[in-house]
């Protein structure tokens, strides 16, 4: 990792010079307190902070409590190394199939700003939660450090570079060196899977019908571990589209906005479509398909691409949930409006639209999502149909048909970028049989070091 090659310096497009220098794994639990409310309010980056115990540098005091093993790992880390941005890996405690992320850390002392007083660890996680966590314990495995700190000039270039950070961080983290560190034992033991049928390995338990669910998982390891279709069922690979520009800057965009895919969501549907063409050789493939918004559409031609002569359509039904005038929006500036619907519909309330009148209920994405896709797979008995379609989409459709889900858990269903998920479908069952069989739900590939 020390060549050239891996360092992005300031030649127009980054100020910065940045470098992957690997570390010996640290392992750091804390809680996630309040800080100075810069990370969201003021840059645009939804930090966590960490709490740290600077009291334990002190002597002991009768007073305080005696600093735990875990406390002491923290404040180790903040003494001994040094000041700047990391890559890790972090998964938040107690949260609905929370999952493993990647995390962009500064630890420091934020010299652009003039009242800090004190180090703080603040790791910017990579995803984009649908509510706060604070008071939540989070979990990191720390793998590399990236570059010192910085004191800019302005915020305009503060953020700037922390969006660098962000970008740089992503490939990184996705390389064949680092990318093993997101299945730590120490990260998975933290991961809460409360879905039906899942284990806190990621491996449901076998349901009456024996069948296991891999969530969360490697692609290649859990389609070469499924069964192949059985006779008058069809496999449906249900995918979500590669990171958009929207993903990435934290805005929302639904099925009445377009967002195009970024240069890493690109290399996540090629390199998407490489690993599909492999595994399902010799698996019928009869139809890909999609959404008609664009993001849909370009990953699923650069899928479709490693399957010359299959047919390729598009179907209106698959477009993304409507979020009415929340369109377009900050995720950050409308955090409480949709914290209040997402509590809505999981006390039930399923039939609520998001964003007043224009916008849309899962019971109303559900409806018309499950029409299509029973019309799309009826008659396909023994192939294989893939469609690309997006998250509300894809969720919707998985607690839909999962015994024991419902709508009002739909939330609880992972579906990272290019995630794909595996079910068979019946169209003609009997007693006691499923109509859809879910196998598999969010499962993904790796991007490979050096393409964005």
């Amino acid at each position: 990792f020390g060549s050239s090659q891996h360092r992005v310096a300031a030649a127009g497009v980054m100020a910065v010079a940045r470098e992957v220098q690997p570390i010996p794994p640290v392992r750091l639990r804390a809680k996630v307190v309040h800080g100075f409310g810069r990370g969201s309010k003021t840059l645009g980056f939804p930090t966590a902070n960490l709490g740290i115990r600077w009291d334990a540098v002190r002597a002991p005091c009768v007073e305080m409590p005696v600093p735990t093993d875990e406390e002491r790992a923290v404040l180790n880390f903040a003494t001994t190394h040094a000041s700047g941005i990391y890559c890790a890996f972090g998964c938040v405690e107690g949260l609905p199939n929370g999952g493993v992320h990647m995390v962009a850390m500064s630890m420091g002392w934020n010299p652009t700003f003039a009242d800090v007083i004190a180090k703080a660890i603040e790791p910017w996680i990579l995803h984009d939660f649908p509510e706060d966590f604070y008071g939540h314990h989070l979990r990191l495995t720390v793998v590399a450090y990236v570059r010192p700190e910085l004191k800019f000039g302005d915020l305009e270039e503060l953020r700037r570079e922390i969006a660098a950070d962000g970008v740089f961080v992503r490939t990184a983290l996705a390389s064949p060196v680092l990318s093993p560190f997101a299945a730590d034992a120490f990260l998975v033991q933290g991961v809460t899977v409360v879905s039906p049928s899942v284990s806190r390995e990621d491996i449901a338990k076998e349901d009456e019908h024996k069948a296991v669910t891999y969530v969360s998982s490697d692609l290649a390891t859990a389609l070469r571990q499924l069964p192949p279709v059985s006779p008058g069922a069809t496999r449906l690979l249900l995918v979500r589209h590669g990171e958009t520009d929207a993903n990435e800057k934290g805005f929302l965009c639904g099925g009445s906005l377009d967002s195009l895919l970024t240069p890493f969501g690109r290399a996540q549907a090629v390199q998407l479509g490489g690993e599909l063409q492999g595994l399902l050789e010799g698996a019928n493939v009869d139809l890909v398909a999609s959404s008609p918004l664009s993001r849909a559409v370009a990953s699923a031609d650069a899928i479709a691409a490693r399957f010359p002569g299959v047919p390729r359509a598009t179907f209106e039904e698959l477009r993304e949930m409507a979020y009415g005038k929340l369109e377009g929006s900050r995720i950050a500036d409308v955090r409480s409006e949709m914290s209040e619907v997402s509590q809505r519909w999981r006390r039930g309330e399923t039939s609520l639209r998001v964003g007043g009148d224009g916008g849309e209920s899962p019971a109303g994405v559900a409806g018309r999502v499950l029409g299509k896709v029973r019309e799309v797979l009826r008659g396909r008995e023994g192939r294989t149909v893939l469609l690309v379609c997006h998250s509300w989409v894809n969720k919707a459709l998985i607690a839909s048909v999962m015994p024991g889900m419902g709508l009002a858990r739909m939330q609880e269903v992972p579906q990272r970028n290019c995630a794909v998920n595996v079910l068979d479908f019946r169209s003609t069952v009997g007693s006691g049989d499923l109509e859809f069989r879910v196998w598999g739900i969010d499962l993904t590939s790796a991007i490979p070091e050096g393409r964005l």
